[in-house]
């Protein structure tokens, strides 16, 4: 390892055109160090990939990318006139390795586009499907997607759970799926790192737009139409081949006729038969054979029309880094609707007076960070919605395969700023910016050995966190342990399975039926408001 301290050209005898040559090294230098994941509940590790968010360094105890660039930086100081140009291809071999693979839109069509540069835009804004459709939950249309998001991944080598999603995924998509590599092995553990909404297209009754916007192919009703953006890890293999994790960056579109409204939240999260709710089986991948209705032709719920897959490369886990927060000094983003958004709220249920929800967060901050150290989730489970459950599990999961564990000590909150108040038929949300501080470090299970973060100094962060709760729910938010200590719908002794429900009475209690739950933590380096 070289001591940067002890390094000087007279030492070293270097040549005078190294110093020409020295922008360029640390060109390459840049190009090569790999830009490590945080750690924490929600952070930067949660999806690895290029652009949009954290590219991720190899599971466990560094990265081969940074080793090799020891190797060559230690070549082109003793020996520049082969280290340097060694250095430089590897860079450029890098950035070419990087470098997003575009593929047509499954569905074909004439959809397909140029991705362009990745960069932070204003999201489109689900909240205007309600001009059309007054029951549009954007809590529950996100719950809807990412449970297909991953179900048609995990069922894209499975030709019998692919055809399960007929009513959701149109049949040129389904053949994509099915077409993609690797192929003939399990898809497992997939999990959503971003959501962007790119577009929402309404539809109208207006005869005079008839030309120009969407129609359903078989009724001729104007659909609604949105473009998403997702990034995910998925995992490849299973017991009888090695585990290979990738990295995904995809686009999707999906459209509904207008005449359709969102279904009660058991009914949108279930992926079952759009018309009647049974498990949708069929013998001509048409009819469900509980309600003969024709169910696959999207006459009832949203289906996908097109994906297409922007970016697919391998990427174990991130698990360790040590780069410097990104956003914290950002601005907050306050939601123009706030006041009338909370005046509403707090008409609606007088418990919530100022600061309640925001005691609630700070025990969610405290009981998931105890939880995520334990690398056992149980204890936080009533705290977390079912995606949040899911998404953080894949993580856990990860640092016990690792052999490691993510110590968080002394996390306090230093701040919380209530931004955004959003209200539908089925769901409230609110968004706090959470400021917070504490030592954040990863060491190995079996001897304590440290592999990064600074367990020396405090670390400042802060984050965009989304409680939901149902809409009709009222009274002040439990804040305390003690509060939570009995289910809140029989009252026994609460241990809540990982599914979200009450081991006793089998009542639903993480979706926000009780109180509120923590559904989403954005990092603020990506959050649109």
């Amino acid at each position: 390892m070289i001591d940067r301290a002890t390094i000087s050209p007279t030492r070293l005898g270097l040549k005078s055109s190294f110093w020409v040559l020295a922008p360029l090294l640390v060109l390459a230098a840049i190009m090569l160090v790999p830009i490590l994941a945080d750690a924490r509940p929600g952070g930067g590790q949660t999806y690895g990939g290029g652009g949009g968010g954290s590219s991720s360094s190899g599971g466990g105890g560094g990265s081969g990318d940074g080793e090799l660039f020891g190797l060559l930086l230690w070549i082109a100081f003793e020996h520049p006139a082969i280290g340097i140009p060694l250095l430089l291809i590897a860079g450029v071999v890098y950035v070419v390795s990087k470098r997003g693979v575009g593929q047509d839109w499954d569905s074909g069509g004439g959809l397909g586009f140029d991705p362009g540069p990745r960069q932070r835009a204003p999201q489109a804004k689900l909240g205007d499907l309600r001009q059309i459709d007054p029951d549009f939950s954007t809590i529950l249309f996100e719950d809807f997607v990412y449970r297909l998001y991953a179900s048609a991944h995990e069922a894209r080598n499975a030709p019998a759970k692919l055809d399960e999603l007929a009513p959701y995924l149109d049949q040129r998509v389904r053949e994509g799926l099915a077409a993609r590599q690797p192929s003939g092995v399990p898809i497992r553990n997939v999990v959503v790192g971003a959501l962007r909404v790119l577009r929402v297209q309404l539809p109208s009754w207006d005869a005079s737009a008839a030309e120009t916007q969407r129609r359903h192919p078989v009724t001729d009703e104007p659909e609604s139409e949105v473009e998403l953006e997702f990034e995910a890890n998925v995992t490849a293999g299973g017991t009888e081949s090695p585990a290979q994790g990738f990295y995904l960056w995809e686009r999707w579109i999906l459209r509904r006729p207008i005449s359709v409204t969102t279904p009660s939240p058991e009914r949108a999260r279930s992926l079952a038969c759009p018309n009647c709710g049974a498990p949708f089986r069929t013998a001509d991948m048409q009819r469900c054979e509980y309600c003969q209705e024709v169910v696959t032709d999207g006459r009832f719920d949203w289906r996908v029309v097109a994906v297409q897959e922007l970016r697919c490369e391998p990427k174990p886990p991130a698990l360790t880094g040590d780069n410097a927060e990104a956003g914290t000094n950002l601005p907050t983003i306050y939601d123009p609707h706030l006041p009338q958004a909370w005046t509403s709220l707090a008409s609606a249920d007088p418990a919530l007076i100022p600061g309640a929800i925001e005691q609630r967060a700070q025990l969610i901050y405290r009981e998931l960070n105890a939880a995520w150290v334990a690398r056992d989730l149980r204890s936080a489970r009533g705290y977390l919605s079912d995606g949040m459950a899911d998404y953080l599990r894949y993580w856990v999961e990860a640092y016990k395969r690792e052999g490691l564990i993510n110590k968080l000590e002394q996390m306090r909150v230093t701040g919380i700023q209530l931004v955004k108040i959003t209200r539908d038929r089925w769901y409230d949300a609110a968004t706090f910016r959470v400021f917070a501080s504490g030592r954040d470090y990863t060491v190995r299970d079996t001897d304590g050995r440290h592999v990064s973060g600074n367990p020396s100094r405090d670390r400042a962060y802060s984050e965009y966190w989304t409680l939901i709760r149902g809409a009709g729910v009222r009274g002040a938010p439990r804040a305390g342990p003690a509060d939570d200590a009995g289910c809140p719908n029989c009252g026994a002794p609460l241990a809540i399975s990982m599914g979200g429900t009450c081991e006793h009475c089998s009542a639903h209690v993480s979706s926000g039926e009780f109180d509120w739950v923590l559904s989403k933590i954005e990092q603020d380096e990506v959050y649109g408001g």
